[in-house]
């Protein structure tokens, strides 16, 4: 075993390449990209979703028929077809 002790304190003891500095900051960055897209796939299913959920509550909804006011809501005295006489 001290073998083994002495060959892990050898490798410690060594200068680091300058390769293997450089790889962590690639690697973390492929980590957030794979991250990112992952969160945006699973936004846009739940979008989809919600979409089907709407669209099939939509239609199990009863309609009523569509009927237009007497009198337009909102319309002021000073309306154009109003001070025209219409």
């Amino acid at each position: 075993m001290t073998d083994l002790d002495d060959m892990l304190d050898a490798l410690r003891a060594s200068p680091i390449d300058p390769r293997l500095q450089a790889l962590a900051p690639s690697v973390l960055d492929g980590v957030a990209r794979r991250r990112n897209r992952i969160a945006v796939r699973r936004s846009l299913l739940v979008a989809g979703f919600i979409a089907l959920g709407t669209g099939w509550i939509g239609s199990m909804v009863p309609a009523t028929p569509a009927s237009a006011s007497p009198v337009a809501i909102g319309m002021s005295d000073y309306a154009p077809s109003r001070l025209l006489g219409r």
